[in-house]
This record gives structure tokens, C-alpha cells and sequence, in this order.
């Protein structure tokens, strides 16, 4: 399923550029990102957050509610806060959609190679050492996708 665009998904906010937003607003989409992320990280400051944002330069959104962001630009913001050295680990994780849609097709895939394994077995084609090996890896899993799964449990 595609995202629905920040447009129809929220008709009523208006997109300001981040080269239009004033100072007041870009303060004010910092605080709205620090509240937003508070519990995925220990308490970084204000100001990393500051210069994340203003390093990224996303556009603003405003409605009734007030000055927000984008979830995709969210998401993004957060994996550069992540990866800087000014903050620690992420806890939870936040993954993005595509991230989920690759380890469900991990595991999809595993269950499909033990389905397929007796039948493999009882073929010609059982005596094939890289077929047998991709089987069993598929098998086994991925730490990596049941901690995606995991983390984006709905």
C-alpha cells in the first residue's frame, strides 16, 4: 500500500518550504520534533534536534493544531539523529514501512523453503549443496527482520 501524501492525508494543514518558515515556526517544528521522538531516545538536547532539522531543512506543516512535520520527514530526521554521535541509540527502534515490508518478506520466505524442503528432499534435486544450503539459511531466519517485526508489531 502507498503512503497517502501529507496533502490528502491532512487537507486542512497548508505546506510552508522550510526557506519560508519563519524563526518562530522553525522553533516551533524542533519542540513539535523533540515531543514527537522523546520516548524512542534518551534525552538528547534541544539543540541536537535544532541542528538535525536545520541540516535537513524539511518542509513545515500547519493547521489548526499547530506546526508539524511530515511522517516520511519524521521518520528521516529520526534515522539522522540516530546515526549522529550526539545521541545514543534509538530504543525503540523506529523503522520505516519499506523496513517492515522487507522482513515480512523474510519471513515469508523462510516458511515457504520449510514447506518446500520435504519436497526438495524427495527429488533429484536434494543431491545440490547450494540449493540445500539457501533452504536451510532461509529457514533459520534473520535476527535483523524479527527485531524490524518485532518493533513494528501493529
Amino acid at each position: 500500500m502507498q503512503p497517502v501524501p501529507a496533502e490528502l492525508a491532512r487537507p486542512e494543514a497548508r505546506a510552508i518550504p522550510y526557506r519560508w518558515a519563519t524563526p518562530g515556526q522553525q522553533a516551533q517544528a524542533v519542540l513539535w520534533l523533540a515531543q514527537q521522538l522523546h520516548h524512542h531516545f534518551l534525552p538528547p538536547a534541544v539543540e541536537v534536534w535544532s541542528e538535525v532539522f536545520h541540516q535537513y531543512q524539511p518542509d513545515l506543516w500547519e493547521d489548526r493544531a499547530g506546526i508539524s512535520l511530515d511522517h516520511a520527514d519524521l521518520v528521516r530526521l529520526a534515522q539522522r539523529v540516530a546515526r549522529s554521535l550526539l545521541a545514543p541509540d534509538l530504543d525503540p527502534p523506529i523503522y520505516c514501512e519499506a523496513a517492515r515490508y522487507l522482513a515480512e518478506g523474510y519471513k515469508y520466505f523462510g516458511q515457504v523453503a520449510a514447506n518446500l524442503r520435504p519436497v526438495i528432499e524427495a527429488s533429484p534435486l536434494a543431491g545440490n549443496n547450494q540449493l540445500m544450503a539457501l533452504i536451510e539459511r532461509l529457514e533459520v531466519g534473520n535476527a535483523v527482520a524479527e527485531s524490524v517485526l518485532l518493533a513494528t508489531r501493529r
